[in-house]
C-alpha cells in the first residue's frame, strides 16, 4: 500500500480557514471552535451540509439502528444513562456517497443502500477471545475499491487495547468510541485534502487528523460529546509532540 501523505499544506490550512469563515458567516448561530488544523461545529449536520467542500473526504461512525440499548446492563450496570441521538434509526448514507472519498463505520447494518464497488475492512474486536455477547468484529465500507482489509485491536466491554486501555481509559468517552489506532489506520488512506465527520461523537476521527496534520471538520449535535470533544481536540494539540508519525504500513 503507498503511504499517505501525513502533513497539511499550506494550500490546505488556507483552504480549511476560508471555510471556516464562511460557515461561521452563513450561519452565525452555530457554535463554531477551532483547534489547529481542526473545525469543529456544534450543529445538526443537515445545518452545516450544504456549505461542505465537496472535494473533502467522510471518515464517520454514524448512528444507526443496531439493535441494542446502551443503558442497559450487559455484564456489569452501564455508565450511560442516555442512549445518542440516532441509536434507533435507520441511517441513509446516501447524502455522504457524493464526496470523492468516503469511510463508514457499521456499514453491514444498512448495506442495502450502499452503491455496487468498494472495499472493506474488517476490525477484529476479540483477537484470541471468546466474543461472549459482544460483537466479534465491525465491518468498515470503503469507498475506494481495494482489497480486504483486516485491523486486529482488542476492545470488548472494558477490555481495550492501546491508549484506551482501561488504566489509561477507565470510563470510555462515548457509547460509540473507537480506539484512536484504529483512526489513524484509516485516515492515512485518505487523499483528499480534508476529512469531514459529520457525526464526531467525542472526536476520535478529528484527533487522529490533528496528529497527522489533516485539515478536519467535525460535527456535533450533542452538546456534551461537542464539549468532550472540544476538550479532547485542546489536549491533542499539547500533546503532539509526543506523538510520533505512525506510518500506513502499521496493521495491515
Amino acid at each position: 500500500m503507498p503511504r499517505a501523505r501525513l502533513h497539511a499544506t499550506n494550500a490546505d490550512r488556507q483552504r480549511a480557514y476560508r471555510l471556516q469563515k464562511r460557515l461561521t458567516a452563513l450561519a452565525p448561530d452555530i457554535v463554531c471552535k477551532t483547534f489547529g488544523p481542526c473545525t469543529v461545529y456544534r450543529s445538526d449536520w443537515q445545518a452545516i451540509y450544504p456549505l461542505l467542500p465537496r472535494h473533502a473526504a467522510v471518515v464517520t461512525d454514524p448512528p444507526y439502528d443496531a439493535g441494542y440499548d446502551v443503558t442497559q446492563a450487559r455484564r456489569r450496570p452501564s455508565q450511560w444513562t442516555r442512549n445518542f441521538e440516532g441509536y434507533d434509526q435507520a441511517f441513509d448514507p446516501t447524502p455522504w456517497l457524493t464526496f470523492p472519498e468516503v469511510i463508514l463505520f457499521g456499514a453491514d447494518h444498512y448495506r442495502e443502500r450502499l452503491p455496487a464497488g468498494g472495499s472493506w475492512c474488517f476490525w477484529d474486536k476479540t483477537p484470541g477471545r471468546q466474543p461472549a455477547d459482544f460483537a466479534p468484529g465491525e465491518l468498515i465500507w470503503r469507498s475506494k475499491a481495494g482489497p480486504l482489509q483486516k485491523f486486529v485491536h482488542l476492545w470488548c466491554g472494558g477490555m481495550r487495547a492501546g491508549e484506551e486501555n482501561h488504566s489509561r481509559l477507565p470510563r470510555k468517552l462515548h457509547p460509540a468510541q473507537k480506539p484512536i489506532a484504529l483512526l489513524l489506520f484509516l485516515v492515512q488512506q485518505i487523499t483528499a485534502p480534508v476529512v469531514i465527520d459529520p457525526f464526531m461523537g467525542s472526536g476520535t476521527t478529528l484527533a487522529a487528523c490533528i496528529r497527522l496534520g489533516r485539515p478536519c471538520i467535525g460535527i456535533e449535535m450533542n452538546p456534551t460529546y461537542f464539549e468532550t470533544a472540544c476538550a479532547r481536540m485542546q489536549k491533542e494539540l499539547q500533546q503532539l509532540p509526543l506523538f510520533p508519525h505512525p506510518t500506513a504500513e502499521e496493521n495491515p
